[in-house]
């Protein structure tokens, strides 16, 4: 997919998964309004971006929720306005205070855990819109309180955030260059390819966001 010239190689390669995901699923799949609240549940890769795409969006308040206080951290840097550690709070009765007794206009789910799923649910408020982007083994059920599926919710499934790549991809990338859309701070290591198996293992372990393979420059620390 042709991008521009002077978006870094480094910064361009992101743009096929996690970014296209989180933002996508706020921009093409949820189509959040000006002025929404959103929840963004889990705030890895993807959520980071989904809540890119809430700003890009122009949404007015965006609640992060996550187990990991570094993540939420990370997330008031994308953009997020208030954060909620889903460890210590009541998630689901933190978001109603915030929003009058509402629920959320949105909710994007992408830590991929059946507590998530349930939460991303119990958040929305009514005729809200939940997007599940983490994704669990198919074969793995998940249940939902009866009460928390009524008054008129609509649930998508998206895996890619609706994208069109030939549309999609130079669109991000001339964002980025324009300052609307953050992929430097979602760089956490680079890697030469020698150092591959040390970037599994971080990955394995859950640290930082995204590792960089840079197959022919020295890597900058």
């Amino acid at each position: 997919m042709p991008v521009p010239r002077e978006i870094p190689f480094d910064r361009a390669c992101l743009l096929g998964c996690g970014v296209m995901t989180g933002v996508g699923a706020a921009t093409r799949v949820a189509r959040i309004a000006p002025g929404a609240t959103v929840v963004v549940v889990g705030a890895g890769a993807v959520g980071l971006n989904a809540i890119q795409g809430a700003v890009l969006s122009r949404a007015d308040v965006i609640i992060a929720a996550d187990v990991d206080d570094r993540k939420l951290a990370l997330a008031r840097t994308f953009g997020a306005t208030h954060t909620l550690s889903a460890a210590r709070d009541d998630v689901a009765a933190r978001v109603r205070d915030l929003t009058d007794g509402r629920g959320a206009d949105v909710v994007l789910e992408a830590a991929g855990k059946a507590e998530a799923f349930r939460l991303a649910v119990e958040t929305a408020r009514p005729g809200g819109t939940i997007v599940f982007l983490g994704k669990m083994a198919v074969d793995q059920p998940v249940t939902f309180r009866w009460g928390s599926l009524m008054a008129e919710r609509r649930i998508v499934r998206s895996s890619y955030g609706g994208a069109r790549p030939r549309r999609d991809f130079p669109w991000l990338a001339r964002a980025y260059l324009d300052g609307r859309l953050k992929l430097d701070e979602l760089i956490t290591r680079r890697l030469t390819l020698a150092e591959i198996n040390d970037g599994f293992t971080q990955m394995a372990k859950g640290d930082g966001v995204r590792a960089v393979i840079l197959l022919d420059a020295e890597v900058r620390r």
